[in-house]
């Protein structure tokens, strides 16, 4: 088995830190693994955690978008259904497509 030195990951332990996001991301080891296959470490997956995007996969569309966490925790209520959350929530909950998300982070809205 391959070992890759210096390259890390994301823990349960970060994961677990994130209670109120706890129904989407369900089990934090599971959960760990999914951020990490996405390529995210501790670091990179706190920071969408702390905007609210409890999907991996969404995080590296916006992510490869040029989308920041900073940008993507910017509120609004725009989208499919209305109520007012990060750019990230929706577009991890689907109610935005990333490229959605992405406009909306780079306006000034």
């Amino acid at each position: 088995m391959p070992t890759h030195w210096g390259k890390s990951g994301t823990t349960a332990e970060t994961i677990s830190r994130f209670d109120d996001l706890a129904e989407h991301v369900g089990d934090p080891a599971a959960a760990a693994k999914a951020w990490t296959d996405a390529g995210f470490d501790d670091e990179q997956t706190a920071k969408w955690l702390e905007a609210r995007c409890f999907d991996p996969e969404a995080a590296r569309e916006l992510h490869d978008l040029r989308v920041t966490p900073a940008q993507a925790a910017n509120r609004t209520r725009d989208g499919r259904r209305d109520y007012r959350d990060t750019i990230a929530f929706k577009v991890a909950s689907g109610d935005l497509s990333p490229r959605q998300g992405a406009a909306r982070a780079s306006s000034s809205r």
